[in-house]
């Protein structure tokens, strides 16, 4: 009992590392390389839709033009507006805001204006943001994460573009590698508990359940976040174990990770007693037991 209960820790823990974001296309495979390049391109496209270097001036001089458009809205200033829509259609900027993007190239003048006084009149927030020196801060105040753990920024907490100037694209593209280090850190958490996990033992051999095939993303964050204990004897096996930052921000219970957990847990069990049983019959039937 004491062999199936250890491994059955340890294969726990794998499923965990597994379950917990991120994962590949699809889902599943999150011990795997293909699910850090994931997490990876995530966490660039995510930082990429909030922060634009002042070298891109394609968005920078289209957030600078949309500025006039909608102070000429808000002012309801008609010539100004249809003058500033009129350089932003023939210039070539891009436009990140869907909804300017929808004014800018509708067909109809007046019904522009029209979408234009009603967008940007109801713009909580009418400045243009700053340029930032702290990308983390920023990022941090912004970022939420959706029921399902993909995250997401909180544009109603912007201006109308959604973005934030930065002084380089060096410095952005700096940020992002940084941030790209953490991927795969809530899944270390359960890494780190499986390495301090008893290994359970076949004919005195130590068997290494739960670790083939792990990839290194995971194993980057050693540290003291991990918990167990076991307690054998002549007739109880006990095992209790978990980490402290697998659940940060209620990522594994919006992925159902601990039932999941359970779920194969008890279908390797089931499958052990079934055999078991059986083997014992086989050998009764047989005349090996009597």
């Amino acid at each position: 009992m004491e062999y199936i209960l250890l491994r059955e820790a340890a294969l726990m823990c794998r499923d965990a590392i597994i379950f917990t974001p991120p994962f590949v296309e699809g889902g599943g495979g999150g011990e795997t390389k293909q699910a850090e390049l994931v997490g990876r391109k995530a966490v660039d496209r995510d930082i990429r839709r909030i922060f634009v270097p002042k070298s891109d001036k394609a968005r920078v001089n289209g957030m600078m033009m949309l500025k006039q458009m909608s102070n000429a809205a808000k002012q309801r200033d008609y010539a100004s507006f249809v003058e500033a829509r009129r350089m932003l259609s023939t210039s070539p900027v891009r436009l990140d805001s869907l909804i300017a993007y929808r004014i800018v190239n509708d067909g109809d003048e007046m019904r522009a204006y029209k979408k234009a006084q009603n967008f940007f009149n109801k713009a909580t927030v009418v400045r243009m943001n700053p340029p930032t020196d702290n990308m983390r801060q920023v990022h941090d105040q912004y970022l939420f994460v959706t029921r399902g753990s993909r995250k997401r920024f909180d544009k109603s907490k912007l201006d109308f573009t959604g973005r934030y100037f930065v002084n380089s694209k060096g410095e952005l593209n700096s940020y992002i590698k940084k941030r790209q280090e953490e991927v795969g850190k809530l899944k270390s958490g359960w890494w780190n508990v499986l390495e301090s996990l008893p290994k359970p033992k076949k004919k005195g051999v130590e068997q290494n359940f739960g670790r083939k095939g792990v990839a290194g993303y995971v194993k980057n964050f050693p540290g003291e976040n991990a918990f167990q204990f076991a307690v054998t004897t002549s007739d109880t096996v006990k095992i209790n174990f978990g980490n402290k930052i697998g659940n940060m921000n209620g990522v594994a219970s919006r992925n159902n990770v601990e039932r999941m957990m359970y779920a194969n847990a008890h279908k390797r069990i089931y499958n052990d007693l079934r055999q078991m049983a059986d083997r014992d019959r086989e050998k009764f039937n047989s005349g090996e037991t009597r």
